[in-house]
């Protein structure tokens, strides 16, 4: 046998290998990821809930996931502020949005993105909005990249329906102007019909277009109906009209891909948690008479137990002086319980001070429903849970954050997401 011959007669050998071996790979599922955020609701209220037998569908997903216990948002604790934390992996101060409310020194005005207009202007919608309101407010104010953008430098794709947060998905799908008319046009908001509407987007968006890497489903209705309701109401929402929609994005999913469950990470998470309030004849009036015992010029940006005071010539006020004069101010005593200077663990886009009320205080307060924005453990507790294919189900301790919730998806999918904080300590079934 001539050499060459020898060599073609090794090679007939080794294709059938090769070939088994890119047929092995190629049949190897692509890793999804699916974020369920469910905005506003308390670890304990979710944890009540599934433990009743009352949302099948979570459980369907959830059934072996690790329970984070002692998962924390971000403060302020508001949505604007939590849900960037949650989808670029960074605090407020490294993120750029400090809360709902805040000065932007820039542009000399008061960003309120909970506003009738400000809600229209974060989804993107310019017809009230104008210019600056394209392609989103919010994704406009960050200073951190999102997971979305770091998944299109991967390569991979990501869908995005309802939250304020999109920038780099590929298929971004935030309301419609017809949508956000009608869910404003109420009082209050129709938030069955918001949640309702999201679940027939992204339910029609993956049937015509296919299962993305990532997708992101935000529920907002159990956050706007706890406000005007109470914490009870939260229940028999999640019961009632989450879970049936969760399951039939599931069923969506289901059909188009069979073997969804073995390569599919699911995540729940909130942004905040929330406390039932309680009358306090101060509240209503507590940012006039803050704004009363300003300097000329200041501005107040609330956000729920929260606020931040920016003043008009800070570099001419003694702060730490200003801060100690309110805190003793006999309007404010009975509500505040401190007022500081910012810090560099502070968004530079804070105030000059900020504001801190005692438990059960907030701006605005009427004593009816619920709020949340302080720094006390019934808004920062959040549920966290994560279902990972071959991972560990059970309790954690651990003191985590929704901060890591990102890293976590980016590196089950097998992107690098330096800019975030590290991931949360999943483990793999022994």
């Amino acid at each position: 046998m001539t050499a060459a011959i020898g060599r073609r007669v090794r090679m007939a050998g080794i294709w059938p290998a090769i070939l088994l071996a890119v047929t092995a790979l190629s049949a190897q599922p692509v890793r999804r990821a699916v974020i369920i955020d469910v905005d506003g609701i308390r670890r304990d209220t979710f944890q009540q809930a599934y433990q009743d037998g009352r949302l099948p569908n979570f459980q369907r997903v959830f059934a072996r996931a690790l329970w984070f216990d002692n998962a924390s948002s971000v403060l302020p604790t508001v949505t604007m502020a939590a849900q960037a934390s949650i989808f670029t992996g960074t605090q407020p101060a490294r993120h750029g949005v400090p809360g709902n409310q805040w000065f932007d020194r820039g542009a000399g005005r008061l960003v309120d993105y909970m506003s009738a207009g400000g809600l229209i202007c974060v989804y993107g919608l310019t017809v009230l909005g104008g210019a600056g309101c394209a392609g989103g407010l919010a994704n406009g104010h960050l200073l951190a990249p999102t997971i979305y953008e770091a998944a299109a430098q991967a390569g991979l794709t990501s869908a995005v329906y309802f939250s304020q947060y999109w920038k780099g998905a590929a298929r971004a799908a935030p309301p419609t102007m017809t949508e956000m008319v009608g869910f404003l046009a109420g009082s209050p908001i129709d938030w069955n019909a918001f949640d309702t509407e999201m679940e027939a987007r992204a339910i029609s968006e993956l049937q015509s277009r296919g299962l993305p890497s990532l997708l992101a489903l935000y529920f907002a209705g159990a956050d706007g109906i706890a406000h005007k309701d109470g914490i009870a109401s939260q229940v028999p929402y999640l019961a009632g009209t989450i879970d049936p929609l969760l399951g039939h994005i599931l069923d969506a999913m289901e059909s188009l891909d069979p073997s969804w469950r073995e390569h599919t990470l699911f995540v729940l998470v909130s942004d905040h948690g929330r406390t039932s309030l309680v009358p306090y004849s101060e509240d209503p009036f507590l940012k006039t008479d803050l704004q009363a015992a300003l300097p000329a010029g200041a501005t107040v940006a609330e956000n729920g137990g929260m606020a931040y005071i920016y003043l008009d010539q800070p570099g001419l006020v003694d702060l730490s002086s200003l801060a100690a004069a309110l805190v003793r101010d006999a309007r404010l005593g009975s509500a505040v319980a401190a007022v500081r200077v910012r810090s560099a663990e502070d968004s530079p886009r804070a105030g000059d001070l900020i504001v801190t009320l005692l438990p059960g205080h907030y701006f605005g307060n009427t004593g009816v429903g619920s709020d949340h924005g302080s720094v006390y453990s019934g808004d920062l507790n959040v549920p966290l849970l994560v279902a990972m294919p071959g991972g560990a189900g059970g309790h954690v301790d651990d003191a985590v954050s929704i901060t890591q919730v990102a890293r976590t998806i980016a590196g089950y999918l097998g992107f690098p997401m330096d800019s975030a904080d590290e991931a949360l300590p999943v483990r793999r079934r022994g």
